[in-house]
C-alpha cells in the first residue's frame, strides 16, 4: 500500500475499501474529546435538513 497516514485520514466520498477501513481504526484510538458530537458529524455528513429529519424519524414516540 502506498498511501501516507494523512490521505487515509482525509474525508473522501472517493475512498474506498482498506483506506477507510484504516480511516475509521485511526479515529477509534483517538480520545472523545476531540471528537465532534455525532449529531454534528451526521450534520457535516448528511446535511442540516436530512439529518434533522433522521433524527426525528428515529426519535419519534410512535417508533416505539
Amino acid at each position: 500500500m502506498n498511501m501516507t497516514v494523512n490521505a487515509a485520514l482525509t474525508p473522501s466520498l472517493k475512498q474506498h475499501g482498506p483506506e477507510l477501513l484504516i480511516r475509521h481504526c485511526l479515529t477509534i484510538d483517538a480520545p472523545a474529546r476531540t471528537r465532534l458530537p455525532a449529531k454534528v458529524r451526521l450534520e457535516h455528513a448528511l446535511g442540516p435538513e436530512l439529518a434533522r429529519e433522521l433524527l426525528r424519524t428515529l426519535t419519534s414516540p410512535r417508533r416505539r
